[in-house]
C-alpha cells in the first residue's frame, strides 16, 4: 500500500489538511473555510459519481427500507417518535412549526401502531409480517418519521442559514 506514490501522497494532505484546519480555529479565516467546503463538496460529488458500487448499494438499501420495512426499524422509530414527543412537551420555548411537526409525528405514529397492535401480526412469521395489512402500517410509520426527519433537517438548515446572515 505505502508503495504507491498516490496512498503516500494522499496520506501527506490528510495530515495537512488536519493541521491547517486545526490552526484554523485559532485564525477563523473565512477563505481556508470556504476552500475546504468546496474540496469536501467536490469529494463528496466524486464519490457519488465514481463508485457506482456505493451509489447502487445505497439507492437498493433505501429503496428496500421504504419498500419493506424492517420491524425492528419500525418499532425503534415509534420509540423515537414518543420520545421526541415526550422532550417537546418538555420543552418551554420552542417555534410553533417544531410543535406542530412533532405533534403532527406522534399524532400520526401512535394510532398507527396501536392499530398495528390489534392487528395480532406474528412478528415470528415471515407471511404475518410482511402481510398486506402490517407491511401497509409499517410503510405509514416509516414514511411519516422520514418526512419527519427531511423536514427537520431543512428547518435546520434554514435556523443556521438566518444566524450566519446576522
Amino acid at each position: 500500500m505505502l508503495q504507491d506514490i498516490v496512498a503516500i501522497v494522499s496520506i501527506i494532505l490528510a495530515i495537512s489538511f488536519f493541521l491547517i484546519l486545526i490552526y484554523n480555529t485559532k485564525l477563523k479565516n473565512k477563505f481556508i473555510k470556504i476552500v475546504f467546503m468546496i474540496l469536501a463538496i467536490c469529494f463528496l460529488i466524486s464519490i457519488l459519481v465514481l463508485d457506482n458500487a456505493y451509489v447502487y448499494e445505497l439507492l437498493k438499501s433505501i429503496i428496500t427500507y421504504f419498500w419493506y420495512p424492517n420491524y425492528l426499524i419500525f418499532v425503534t422509530t415509534i420509540l423515537i417518535s414518543i420520545i421526541i414527543f415526550i422532550f417537546t412537551l418538555l420543552k418551554k420555548k420552542l417555534k410553533l412549526i417544531k410543535y406542530i411537526k412533532n405533534y403532527l409525528l406522534f399524532s400520526i405514529v401512535f394510532p398507527v401502531y396501536i392499530i398495528y397492535l390489534r392487528q395480532e401480526i406474528d412478528t415470528t412469521l415471515y407471511t404475518s409480517l410482511y402481510s398486506k395489512t402490517s407491511l401497509t402500517l409499517m410503510r405509514i410509520v416509516t414514511i411519516t418519521f422520514t418526512i419527519w426527519l427531511i423536514v427537520t433537517i431543512i428547518l435546520r438548515i434554514k435556523d443556521r442559514g438566518k444566524k450566519y446572515e446576522k
